[in-house]
């Protein structure tokens, strides 16, 4: 505080508005934040990072503390419901199965059959996807979603659909040694039952009124009294969840420093499935000179991995958890007298899962290192010139066996060996230039080079007659099936080339401007149409700082922002455009066959994106935005059908065009906002209309039974099979709706072949998705949950196939649903007359729409004083939070967040608890 003249004072605080107030005896001044000096500073593409206040892009952030508090082994789980626009889905509750990654789209799905998935970017360079599932939570200091073309030209290719810039945590310039070490302990157990299968009474007096079994039968397991729970035969519950972290970050005068390293290790509810891993980072930075700056950001990760062989989506084994919950009866006993498990239980005719497990061991690991490097040189002020080097490597090795005392394959065994190594290079050159006019025109500009190498290889080998379990090693076997070698054997490369430049502008920090421009030459087209160029503009208007908004008291903040640009996509096979031989065994002789068709006239598919949004801050704690957007895809890159005479079935073209368009809305408010107490609530809110414009050959609309999808031009694509009717009162029989009628028809025949099959106008991808969050902290409590929502959402539930089929799987134990059947006429039921077999119709497709909350959690931090009077100890702070608590779905199967147009089999999501704390010297 200080006096200045004309009998006025002057206030100010670090991050809050400075005042003048005339002197009184008794003066009071409430103070504002500054919203300017607050604004965080986030990297949004190449060159120097940018504070949020400046950036026109639309954009979205989410931090360290909610990545970290989630007990989940992938950081998007962490993020499903926290980004308007970004729909995720956890797909498997699997933790070993590392195909069933989780899936996300970022304001819709803007291409038919080549990638949709956002480009990822750790530390300036283009990663996998699997970066979110090798990295520690715990090193993460923010993820940052690009949504608009002004945020994601820059990278061009690839960033067709968004972009998710992770950066990893470093030091403090000036910063003493902070060493924290934490660990979790928690547990997990399914989130949701597995269908509402009969208990033993139920099925006996079914199967007995429908002559599936005869008196002597039911008499027999009636008075055995035997009612197996299969759902806990197969699901394993609370099975633990282990983790550890450390971390030494630090700096000073000229260098700062980021180590850390962690283990996590998951069990799944399945027997057989579990997860492992170890990861190690040392991010460094030093300034050598005035003028020079280097540094390495380092990371490896090695994991361990088994997955389910008998539960996991497209698994019909009655053998695994899905099925045999569903199928198995009840009035089967899997245990013996003194309640250990069988290892082969008679009655059912099969095996112990856990027993056939044992039996059939698979194994991966994967040793993974990502990385880079840069060097930055200032040789003239506001003059920056870098050079970074990124890569991303993994070696991949799995093992599996067939043990030689295998049930039904006894001394005969079979051992498989495969192993991959993937490496991607990337090398980043850019020149940045800052300078001002005048004081009052800012103005940034940069040029760049970039180039992208990526290669893989994979190779295999199975030996068969393994005859005893002691010598089950590749030489033990007796043959080597040369087929088995030929699928295990894969080689590809790909590589990018990119020259952009960007321009940023602003003028009194009131009116904003950029413009960028990227070409790319990507090796997966022809030679004629390798390259592209793209581009974006973007305006921003602050209209706070306008004279007659400045001295509004109630309004904090207030931008407007548009933007329009294009991107490009090229996740497409790498050698699409080549036509391509493969070789054949004939005859026991090498013969060569045409394998590929080519398209040396294959090229860019190109979206254009429009944007334009308007946010706002009231009273420095209400905060509100809204963006409205149009995403337009031309030139997909589509696989289009070709006659079978050409001996392919389809070709990959340039043809048609998509058009996603949406609003998002963003809104926070703080509800309670003192000193010790906050009171804050978020919510996010995204509305996507997908449509299909053109397709090839002038059609206008491609039907695909066999996935249950239609393209349909001027409609989303949607789900297609024969819309089912109902059930007769009269007669019980099923009926489906005439294509193209009102009428219908109780024709099963028709139904089955698929001539009533037609447009059933349910989307398959949700159109609606969002989350909102509640929380509370109260001087070291604190509390926060976080809900997302999907609405709109369709999945065929193939599960319902077999467990509402009574006539076709008779002997097999049934759904609830089914003692709702019809049985006389004047019945209104949904469940038809036994005998009438359950086909694949709009009767499977369900609405699986779904509110979960996903994290619940709860946190004390112990007094600092106390902590003071150890002299050693920073702070303490103790956790529990719970995942998965509760989730809210009309979708009648296990797990209605499955991201796919048909599940049978899945593994579903667990509902996990987790206990931690975190000490911090």
């Amino acid at each position: 505080m200080s006096k200045s003249s004309a009998g006025t004072l002057v206030i100010s605080f670090i991050g809050m508005k400075t005042q003048e107030v005339a002197i009184k005896p008794v003066v009071n001044v409430v103070l504002h934040s500054d919203a300017e000096l607050l604004d965080e500073v986030v990297v949004v593409g190449y060159g120097s990072a940018k504070k949020v206040g400046t950036v026109i892009g639309s954009i979205s952030t989410v931090n360290s503390e909610k990545i970290a508090e989630r007990p989940v082994n992938n950081v998007m789980d962490a993020l499903q419901g926290q980004v308007a626009g970004l729909q995720i889905y956890t797909n498997s509750g699997d933790p070993g199965d590392k195909s069933m990654l989780p899936s996300s789209y970022l304001r819709g799905v803007g291409s038919l059959t080549a990638g949709t998935e956002p480009l990822y970017v750790l530390d300036g360079s283009p990663v996998s996807a699997e970066i979110m599932n090798m990295m520690n939570p715990n090193d993460f200091a923010s993820v940052t979603v690009l949504k608009d073309a002004s945020a994601t030209s820059i990278y061009g290719s690839r960033a067709a659909n968004g972009v998710i810039y992770i950066t990893s945590k470093r030091g403090r310039a000036g910063e003493k040694a902070i060493v924290t070490v934490s660990g979790n302990y928690g547990w997990s157990s399914l989130a949701r039952n597995v269908g509402s299968p009969m208990n033993a009474s139920q099925l006996l007096d079914y199967q007995l009124s429908h002559g599936i079994i005869s008196q002597e039968n039911y008499d027999y397991y009636s008075n055995r009294g035997v009612d197996t729970n299969w759902q806990d035969y197969f699901f394993q519950k609370n099975v633990p969840t282990y983790q550890a972290n450390i971390s030494v970050q630090g700096g000073g005068d000229k260098s700062v420093y980021y180590l850390s390293s962690s283990y996590y290790n998951q069990e799944g509810i399945v027997y057989g499935s579990e997860y492992e891993r170890y990861t190690v980072r040392a991010n460094l930075e030093s300034q050598a000179t005035s003028w020079l700056r280097m540094g390495l950001n380092l990371a490896g990760a090695y994991d361990e991995s088994q997955a389910s062989l008998y539960t996991y989506q497209g698994s019909s084994y009655t053998a695994g958890g899905i099925f045999g919950t569903m199928l198995n009866q009840p009035y089967f006993n899997p245990y013996d007298e003194n309640g250990n498990r069988l290892e082969a239980i008679t009655e059912l005719g099969s095996y112990d899962p856990n027993y056939l497990t044992d039996k059939m061991p698979s194994l991966s690991n994967q040793a993974q290192v990502n990385g880079s490097a840069f060097i930055q040189l200032t040789p003239l002020k506001g003059l920056t010139i870098r050079s970074q080097l990124g890569v991303e490597a993994y070696d991949w090795r799995n093992t599996g066996k067939r043990m030689p005392s295998y049930p039904g394959q006894e001394g005969n065994g079979y051992t498989r060996e495969r192993f991959a190594r993937n490496s991607q290079f990337t090398i980043t050159n850019t020149v940045e230039y800052k300078f001002d006019i005048n004081k009052n025109n800012h103005l940034t500009v940069l040029a760049g080079h970039e180039g992208i190498k990526t290669d893989y290889n994979s190779f295999g080998v199975q030996t068969n007659g393994q005859n005893d379990d002691r010598l089950t090693m590749l030489q033990h076997g007796t043959s080597a099936p040369l087929t088995n070698i030929q699928d295990y054997n894969s080689n590809y490369a790909y590589a990018y080339l990119s020259f952009f430049g960007r321009a940023d502008y602003s003028y009194k920090d009131k009116y904003f401007a950029d413009f960028s421009v990227r070409n790319d030459a990507s090796s997966r087209f022809g030679a004629s149409n390798r390259a592209a160029t793209f581009f974006s503009g973007g305006l921003m208007w602050n209209l706070k700082k306008e004279a007659f908004l400045e001295d509004v008291d109630f309004l904090t903040d207030l931008r407007l922002k548009a933007s329009v640009g294009s991107t490009g996509n090229s996740d497409i096979g790498n050698y699409d455009h080549l036509a391509l031989v493969g070789t054949n065994n004939y005859a026991g002789a090498s013969g060569w066959y045409i394998s590929a068709p080519g398209n040396e006239e294959l090229g860019w598919e190109t979206q254009v994106l429009t944007n334009v949004g308007v946010s706002a801050t009231f009273f420095d704690r209400i905060r509100a935005e809204i963006t409205w957007y149009n995403r337009k895809t031309k030139d997909m890159l589509m696989e289009v059908p070709v006659p079978y005479t050409s001996g392919f079935s389809t070709i990959t073209q340039n043809v048609g065009s998509m058009k996603n368009s949406g609003v998002e809305l963003n809104f926070g408010f703080d509800i309670i906002k003192t000193k010790d107490m906050l009171l804050q609530f978020n919510f996010n809110y995204a509305y996507n209309k997908n449509e299909i414009t053109e397709l090839f050959y002038g059609y206008e609309e491609w039907p695909m039974p066999s996935y249950t999808l239609t393209y349909k031009v001027g409609e989303p694509v949607q789900f297609y099979m024969a819309k089912w009717a109902g059930v007769d009162p009269e007669d019980g029989q099923q009926m489906w709706y005439i294509p193209g009628t009102n009428e219908t028809t109780k024709d099963a025949s028709l139904a089955e072949s698929g001539a009533l099959d037609q447009a059933t106008g349910k989307p398959r991808y949700a159109p609606h998705n969002g989350g909102f969050n509640i929380n509370f902290s109260w001087k070291g409590l604190s509390v926060g949950a976080d809900f997302s929502y999907v609405l709109g959402k369709y999945l065929l539930n193939n599960d319902r196939y077999f467990s509402e089929n009574p006539a076709a799987f008779a002997g097999y134990n049934q759904s609830t649903d089914i003692l709702d059947e019809w049985q006389q006429p004047g019945d209104v039921t949904d469940t038809p007359v036994f005998g009438s077999v359950m086909l694949f119709d709009t009767h499977l497709l369900e609405n699986a729409s779904f509110l979960r909350l996903k994290n619940l959690a709860v946190g004390y931090q112990l007094p600092k004083n106390w902590m003071e009077k150890t002299k050693f100890i920073r702070s303490c702070k103790f956790t529990v939070s719970a995942r998965n608590l509760f989730t809210i779905t009309k979708y009648k199967g296990a797990d209605p967040e499955i991201d796919t147009n048909l599940t049978y089999g899945a593994y579903p999501n667990t509902r996990q608890f987790t206990i931690g704390a975190e000490l911090t010297f």
